[in-house]
């Protein structure tokens, strides 16, 4: 191949403006034995390439294996149902544990009914309290609104 030609071509690779076909041209003009001394320098720039091409090749050969990829919805219903069965297992437990504490005891079911009205009558006391508690605030807010303007 003439010189000036390869050098215009060279020139052109060094500025990344050469097509595959002129690189492949390039390639060829470098790995022949017959290259001008002027250019020798670029010869194992255009070596390396070559081998690195191969390098590359070979390592495409090999079959990889990836890891079995996880399905979010198949991990999501396992990591649900083992949720569920631990929630049910300490329902269980607690459940057995509070019949043990509370055991019932029969008999003076007049003192149980007198224990239940005096509770209810407290409540119902404390509801009062708290419904004339509440009229006494409107009543102060009624006269606050009085006294004080507000625009």
């Amino acid at each position: 191949m003439e010189l000036h030609k390869i050098v215009s071509l060279l020139e052109k690779y060094l500025e990344a403006e050469t097509t595959l076909k002129e690189e492949k041209l390039l390639q060829d003009y470098f790995s022949s034995g017959n290259v001008d001394p002027s250019l020798e320098q670029y010869r194992p720039l255009f070596q390396f390439f070559a081998t690195e091409k191969e390098i590359v090749l070979a390592e495409e050969e090999k079959v990889i294996t990836l890891p079995r990829k996880l399905n979010k919805k198949k991990l999501l219903l396992t990591l649900s149902s083992i949720a569920a069965i631990l929630v049910l297992a300490l329902s269980v437990f607690q459940f057995s544990d509070f019949q043990k504490g509370h055991t019932v005891v029969e008999g003076n079911h007049e003192l149980a009914m007198k224990n239940t009205q005096d509770l209810f009558n407290m409540v119902t006391g404390a509801v009062a309290n708290s419904k004339e508690n509440l009229m006494y605030l409107r009543e102060i807010q009624k006269t606050k609104n009085k006294l004080i303007i507000t625009k």
